[in-house]
């Protein structure tokens, strides 16, 4: 899959608050904020990354909430 299809399938929220509607939250706060960054293919390289390898894209550091992320906030876990 194409990390553009990997993002339209993983972001679908529905609202449980599990796991999965959890990342699909972080994935789509993440687009908006990579798209105005010009950031979007590395976004869509790192979802393929992590499909391959069975990981999620994580926030290096979650415990620091911000205004804007970038890419180079981005790690796999």
């Amino acid at each position: 899959m194409t990390g553009n299809e990997l993002f339209q399938k993983l972001s679908i929220r529905d609202y449980s608050g599990s796991d999965a509607d959890n990342y699909a939250q972080l994935l789509s706060t993440l687009f908006f904020h990579l798209s105005a960054n010009n950031e979007i293919k590395q976004f869509y390289e790192l979802l393929e990354i992590a499909d391959s390898r069975g990981k999620l894209i994580s926030i290096n550091d979650s415990t620091n909430i911000k205004d804007e992320y970038f890419y180079s906030d981005l790690i796999l876990k």
